[in-house]
């Protein structure tokens, strides 16, 4: 039975207008923003760099139907995207930025190295439930994620959805022990839900038993060319700063 929210949670400083993002199935490219600054901060190396794969290939769309997230090697701040334990290939590197810095909190890389330009950084901050996301397909585009206040929903954000005259507004809930009928009874992780349907559209899923993994994320839908790169750039990023801040909360 799919579950209907009947309130939306209204963000207090939505987003600005942007352009939809294209409907073709094929892979429209970002721009390969270059900025001296990251190449000069981060620029450095990790002994887990075992090669890439071009994420691109993935059925025409940037990432994977399903894939991994683990804990870099050799780095207690940062996280890589592979597509699973058996495949060491990194897809994408995200490097992590304690709240001094000077960078963002979470850089999320266009590729499996940290001295690649950003697809994505977020910014959060210890007293605040706001997060602030910029997307790299315009340098002037930033979108803000806003914590919904309610118990199961962890994050919720607005983005622009092909085809569609208005912006559409996403949460990550806690998935409840009665959903995991299909999963491992052991596994507990969150959903992203369309606010207004209740459609379920991606599945995270915390590891077990792992100190390098930290978890699974799915994408569901049968046609994700419907739902646009914007809306799974902004589900990633989301994703890593609902990790980070726990992270963070937890002292580590």
């Amino acid at each position: 039975m799919v579950e209907v929210k009947s309130t939306q949670f209204v963000m207090d400083d939505p987003p600005p207008p942007y352009s939809a993002a294209p409907q073709k199935e094929e892979f429209r490219i970002l721009p390969d923003i270059r900025s001296p600054k990251y190449e000069r901060t981060q620029n450095h190396s990790h002994p887990n760099f075992a090669g890439s794969v071009n994420a691109n290939n993935q059925s025409g769309h940037r990432f994977p139907k399903k894939f991994a997230i683990y804990h870099a090697t050799g780095s207690a701040a940062d996280f890589v995207i592979t597509l699973h334990s058996d495949d060491p290939r990194i897809l994408f590197y995200i490097s992590g930025h304690a709240e001094a810095s000077s960078q963002p909190s979470l850089i999320l890389h266009s590729k499996p190295q940290a001295s690649s330009p950003p697809l994505a950084t977020a910014n959060l901050h210890f007293f605040s439930e706001t997060v602030a996301i910029k997307i790299y397909d315009n340098p002037s585009s930033v979108v803000k994620a806003q914590s919904a206040v309610t118990p199961n929903s962890n994050m919720i954000f607005v983005v622009q959805v092909p085809g569609r005259n208005q912006k559409e507004q996403f949460a990550w809930k806690s998935i409840k022990k009665r959903e995991l009928g299909f999963f491992d009874s052991i596994l507990n992780g969150m959903k992203l839900v369309n606010c207004q349907t209740g459609e379920t559209l991606a599945m995270w899923t915390n590891a077990t038993l792992s100190s390098k993994k930290v978890g699974k994320l799915s994408f569901l839908a049968e046609d994700r060319s419907k739902l646009g790169e914007r809306f799974e750039l902004m589900a990633v990023i989301t994703l890593l700063s609902i990790l980070e801040r726990k992270k963070r909360k937890d002292g580590l």
